[in-house]
This record gives structure tokens, C-alpha cells and sequence, in this order.
């Protein structure tokens, strides 16, 4: 390794006579020293919280140009980077070799400025000024993050004609700006002002404790979510949450939060029936969409703020909602819970106890069976194809069990369900033939809608399993209720065999 000479500055003292090379050399010293701290204690690449964070982004003019925003930055030999004004570029793609990724670069170089010549010694001339000065380029290879530092990259294919921003930045295609590979220059401090450091402490702090409740209420995934916001709140502390990055922050909480929402639907109906569960869902969705839109200044962390402690205050109420438990002595009928609903290949009988609350079976329709069908009034309207059959399969714990149903594709399958106590939640159990998944029907109670049916499961070697839909207590108003199951996809079949029919004891 060649060795190095040791820095020296310029040293001033009484009747020193200095030329231009001392003064370019002081100047050097310190050019020198900057580049070189900004090597050793700093990462080369974009400083996102500067500016506009030299991003790449499409410009919406139905072709292939595209517009870097003003920013700030440092390459890899410490030199810093200066985007003053947004840069517009068009890609040449007649001048491309398609399929080709095409990366958009930025370099930084010197250039001499403010010549002066004087007339009275032409000898005495030059440039006054060194201007750094940066330069977009789009390249054909990949920036080495030496000389030139990567801003974005885009596939370009056979029948690309426009430049957009990517749908998904997490999986660009062809003719998207790809963001992913764009090196962030190591900087500290977060940018965030105090109320947004507060507004998320306390909205990641009440979501924290919100998820333990629901813990202890045996909604498993809401540990994993109470795990992610932990996470999240120590980044928060650490002052290392900003505008910037908030959003990528926040991508897992808020993932974990809609998987959460999914097991409490599946698995526990009581919970999803509580009020204000539906207006909890929508200001989840509401959270859900600013933090894929993923913005990146202060209004728009503001807003991811404030859409977070929103759902806090819907979920609040679902959460702390105080049910009567019931005692153990009162239990009554076969104790089971609600996975194990979905596996069951016993009759269901006139009692259950499901994780801990007594139901009692106030109704059963079996299909293909005239006078069961007759009482109920059931028919099926308006579908594209429909037909009865007797199918023997098995449930998960291999029994075999014989049954017949009927399927439908398109329409409605409507039946009247009887016996029933106005006001308490319905709960509806139907055995399935379970071979293809996304089974989804809209139910309407008295012709007013109460949610989706959606049947996932899907097992092509223990066909059977059950499923089960909660109709909250608001739309039970008399003792007899048309129940309207209408298909929701015109191609896939609804299938169905018995119907159980619960109401809380």
C-alpha cells in the first residue's frame, strides 16, 4: 500500500509572501478533510430528509421521461452532492437493446468559472471560481457508488411506452420506477418534530396495550402485533422515526394488525360481533391505505399519526367492552371451542358450550330433505346452474360421514330460519364440501345486508368441514328471519349440505 503524506494546513505569519499555490492549497486542505469525514463517518448515498430527497418519480406524461427532485447526497469518494432545481430526463429507447434495465445515475464533476483576464498583464489570468456541479445520466450498467450513485432503475420491455411510478414498490415491473436499490446515506437524528414524536409515542404506546388485552382474551396474533409495535415504539425512543421513514416503520404493525382482524373473524365471532367492530375494520383500512402510499414529508407522517390513533380510539371500545362471563357451574352441553367447530364430524346437538359461553340450537335446515326444505321455505333464485347431490367424504380426523346438499352457482339460496330470541346474535353452521376454497356469499337478514360469508378452506383429500357466520343481535328482530345467501362470484360454486342454527343460551 503506497503511504500516504500526512495532512498539512497552511500556517500564517508576519511577512510571509503567499502565491496561488499556498491559497489553493489551504483551500484543498480543507476540501480534502470534508471528503474524507464524510468517507469514514458516513455512508454514501441519498440523504432522504433533505430536499426532496432526489427522488425519482414519472412525471404522468404518457411516455418515457422522468424527474428527479432536488436533494442532497454524498458518493463514495465523500464528495457531496447538490441537486438544486428538479432534473427532467427522456429515455431513448430506439437507441436500446430491449429487454434492458436502465439505471438512472448521478455524478458529481468541477468545472472552471468566472474567467478574468487583465488588459494591463495578459499574463495574469484565470478562473476565479470552481463550481461543483452534478449531472443526471441514464446508463446502461449498474453505478459503481463510487463515481456515481444509483437514483432509481426501470425495466424497459417490448411494448413499454410510458415511465410510473411503481403500483407496488415492493415488486416493481416493466416500465416502473424501481426504488429498492437506492443507497441512503448514513445521517443522524430522525427530522421529526416534538408533536410527531409524541403522536406516535402515544399511538404505538395505547396499541401496545390494546394488543395485550386482546391477548388475554386468547387472540394469539395479537402478540405477534404487540411484538411489532414494541419494535417500532424502542425505534421511536431512540429518536430514530421520522417523516421519512415512518411508513416503512409502521408496514409490519400494521400487516400483523390485518391478520389479527382475520383470526378474530374466523376464530372468534363473539369479539367481531362486539359494537363498533365494523368501524374498527374501517379505520384499520383507512391506516392501512396512507401507510402504503408511503409519503415521505411532515404533513404525511402527521397524517399516518393521527390515522393510527384513530384506530386505537375504534378498537378501544371492541376491546374493553364488558361481557358477564359464564360461571363454570353453569356450564351446559358438550364443551368444544370454535377451531374446533370448523373439524367437527359429530351431529352438532341441542347444546354447546363454545370456549366458555353456553349456545343453544334453535333450528335445523337439512337440505335435499323435502319436509325440512318445505318448513324453512327454502329455494334458490336467479342461478346460473345449480344441482343437488349425496357425497361421502371425510372430516380432518378421518371419519367418514355421508350428507346431501345442494350447489349453486350465480343467484341466491333464501330459507327462513325459526325459534329464534329478537335481539341475541344468531349463529349460523353449515357443513361444506371443502375441495376448492373462496366460497364467498353476501348474507342479508330480512333484506338487509349483515357482512360476507367467506370460506377459505380448502382440502381435496378430507373434503368435509364446517363454517360458521355470527349475525349480530341488531338484525334478529323477530322469532322467524328470511336468511338470503347470494353469490358473490358468478363462476364459483356455494355448496352446502345441513344448517345449525345457535343462539347464546
Amino acid at each position: 500500500m503506497a503511504e500516504q503524506a500526512n495532512f498539512k494546513r497552511i500556517n500564517f505569519f508576519e511577512g510571509f509572501f503567499t502565491t496561488d499555490e499556498d491559497w489553493n492549497a489551504a483551500e484543498a486542505y480543507h476540501v480534502e478533510k470534508r471528503r474524507m469525514h464524510n468517507r469514514v463517518l458516513h455512508t454514501p448515498g441519498v440523504v432522504p430528509v433533505a430536499g426532496g430527497g432526489m427522488k425519482v418519480q414519472a412525471r404522468g406524461r404518457g411516455d418515457l421521461s422522468f424527474e428527479v427532485t432536488p436533494g442532497f447526497a454524498v458518493d463514495g469518494r465523500g464528495n457531496e452532492l447538490v441537486l438544486r432545481d428538479p432534473a427532467v430526463k427522456v429515455v431513448e429507447a430506439d437507441k436500446l437493446k430491449l429487454p434492458q434495465t436502465i439505471y438512472v445515475a448521478i455524478r458529481y464533476f468541477e468545472e472552471p468559472t468566472d474567467f478574468i483576464a487583465y488588459k494591463e498583464n495578459p499574463r495574469f489570468k484565470g478562473h476565479r471560481r470552481i463550481e461543483e456541479k452534478v449531472k443526471i445520466e441514464v446508463m446502461a450498467r449498474e453505478p459503481d457508488g463510487v463515481e456515481s450513485l444509483e437514483l432509481g432503475r426501470v425495466r424497459l420491455e417490448e411494448g413499454v411506452r410510458e415511465i410510473r411510478d411503481a403500483l407496488d414498490p415492493r415488486v416493481p415491473g416493466p416500465g416502473e420506477i424501481d426504488l429498492r436499490y437506492v443507497p441512503v446515506a448514513g445521517y443522524a437524528g430522525s427530522h421529526a418534530s416534538p408533536q410527531l414524536r409524541v403522536e406516535i409515542a402515544n399511538g404505538l404506546s395505547e396499541k401496545a396495550v390494546l394488543a395485550a388485552l386482546l391477548c388475554k382474551m386468547g387472540v394469539l396474533p395479537a402478540n405477534y402485533l404487540r411484538g411489532a409495535v414494541l419494535a417500532a415504539e424502542m425505534l421511536n425512543n431512540s429518536n430514530g422515526v421520522g417523516p421519512f421513514n415512518l411508513a416503512d416503520v409502521l408496514t409490519g404493525p400494521v400487516e400483523l394488525e390485518r391478520e389479527m382482524v382475520e383470526a378474530i373473524e374466523k376464530d372468534f365471532p363473539q369479539i367481531a360481533a362486539r359494537k363498533g367492530f365494523a368501524e374498527y375494520k374501517k379505520s384499520l383500512e383507512a391506516l392501512t391505505k396512507v401507510v402504503r402510499d408511503r409519503p415521505r414529508d411532515a404533513d404525511g407522517a402527521i397524517g399516518i399519526a393521527r390515522f393510527l390513533n384513530a384506530s386505537n380510539q375504534a378498537l378501544t371500545p371492541v376491546v374493553k367492552e364488558k361481557l358477564a362471563p359464564t360461571a363454570k357451574k353453569d356450564v351446559r352441553g358438550e364443551a368444544t371451542s370454535w377451531k374446533d367447530i370448523v373439524i367437527r364430524s359429530q351431529p352438532f346437538p341441542e347444546e354447546l358450550n363454545i370456549d366458555g359461553s353456553n349456545f343453544t340450537r334453535v333450528d335445523h335446515l337439512q337440505l335435499v330433505n323435502e319436509d325440512s326444505e318445505k318448513a324453512h321455505k327454502f329455494r334458490i333464485e336467479g342461478q346460473k346452474d345449480m344441482w343437488k347431490s349425496r357425497q361421502t367424504f371425510t372430516y380432518p380426523d378421518k371419519e367418514t360421514v355421508s350428507d346431501s346438499g345442494v350447489a349453486y352457482i350465480g343467484g341466491e339460496a333464501k330459507w327462513q330460519t325459526h325459534n329464534l330470541k329478537p335481539g341475541k346474535d344468531l349463529i349460523i353452521i353449515k357443513r361444506f364440501d371443502a375441495i376448492l376454497g373462496e366460497q364467498i356469499c353476501d348474507v342479508l337478514v330480512d333484506g338487509k345486508k349483515v357482512g360476507q360469508w367467506k370460506v377459505t378452506e380448502a382440502d381435496r383429500k378430507h373434503r368435509w368441514r364446517n363454517h360458521y357466520f355470527l349475525v349480530p343481535g341488531t338484525f334478529i328482530t323477530n322469532e322467524t328471519a328470511e336468511i338470503t345467501a347470494k353469490a358473490v362470484s358468478a363462476e364459483r360454486d356455494i355448496n352446502m349440505f345441513q344448517l345449525w342454527f345457535y343462539q347464546p343460551a
